[in-house]
């Protein structure tokens, strides 16, 4: 049996877990518990341990590392969460030695308890589709995950990249000024999530209705829903190419639930961002635990090295 990664994936409402064969870059097997954000610590930590240990079930000696997909804020070094608005029983509290504590002698080779990294989601979500489409080395990725909001990844070298003149503060665009006279005042996220469909379909169709159904509704051919995501795809293209430009990106990957509907405004996307390949993620819910394995096969081979 190949070395494997054991990945977690932390959300508001749910952990996911994986077993990630290095080799293969692969996700063997998953498992999923949901828990509410505003819970306790422990039950958090349970959660997120039940999960570990059902994705890993008949295979955790073969876990040689793991990784840790969170929301931010989060130091990752110390491995403490400085989230107020979310999972307010994390904060400032030291994750590593509690989620070790509860792995020892069921993860990891002869009873030991491989080294725990984390990571940012949005991050690992780029990471993760950089490092299962073979990693480049050469290769400029950005990620972004269009959801109820906007996350970003850069990834250069096979490096998430958070600092530095050529990338946002943090590598976040969500809040960077939009200031674009073609597409509107306010910050990136504005123009580049959920919220920013149905505004625009109401402002199209006259009826505030979810990106889902407005998905839909393009889909069946109606003319004005599909204008709405060609006018989507035009200002999240537009207001992403100084950052493509910047960061001399060769690659960009977009993710989240909108993704779903990529046909329907990716090509305006595409035409915005000219020189850089523009493509719907491939491995989807499963990039962010990917991304937490090549973090963590990355920091293991570091320390080999």
């Amino acid at each position: 049996m190949s070395a494997a990664a054991l990945a977690l994936d932390v959300g508001g409402s749910h952990v996911t877990a994986g077993l990630v064969d290095l080799d293969t870059r692969q996700v063997r097997r998953t498992a999923r518990r949901s828990v509410h954000h505003s819970a306790p610590a422990d039950t958090l930590l349970d959660a997120w341990t039940q999960a570990a240990l059902e994705a890993c079930a008949g295979d955790g000696q073969d876990t040689v590392q793991i990784g840790v997909a969170v929301p931010g804020p989060f130091d990752a070094r110390s491995g403490r969460s400085q989230m107020r608005h979310k999972f307010p029983g994390l904060y400032d509290v030291a994750l590593r030695p509690l989620l070790a504590a509860r792995l020892r002698g069921q993860v990891g080779p002869q009873g030991t308890v491989p080294e725990i990294v984390f990571g940012n989601d949005a991050d690992l979500f780029a990471l993760g589709e950089w490092w299962s489409a073979g990693a480049d080395p050469r290769a400029r990725l950005i990620g972004l995950t269009l959801g109820t909001g906007l996350g970003s990844g850069f990834v250069a070298g096979g490096r998430v990249v958070t600092s530095g003149a050529d990338v946002p503060p943090g590598g976040e665009l969500w809040n960077m000024p939009a200031g674009d006279p073609q597409v509107g005042p306010g910050i990136l996220e504005d123009h580049a999530c959920g919220r920013t469909l149905e505004r625009l379909g109401e402002e199209a169709l006259g009826e505030r209705l979810p990106a889902v159904v407005l998905a839909q509704r393009a889909e069946d051919g109606d003319r004005l829903a599909r204008a709405a995501f060609r006018q989507f795809g035009h200002g999240l293209g537009t207001l992403l190419r100084p950052w493509a430009e910047r960061f001399g990106a060769d690659t960009v990957v977009l993710g989240g639930s909108v993704s779903w509907a990529f046909g329907l405004f990716g090509p305006e996307v595409a035409r915005a961002l000219p020189g850089c390949q523009v493509r719907q993620s491939r491995a989807f819910e499963l990039a962010p635990l990917l991304g937490a394995a090549a973090l963590a096969h990355a920091a293991r081979s570091g320390q080999d090295g």
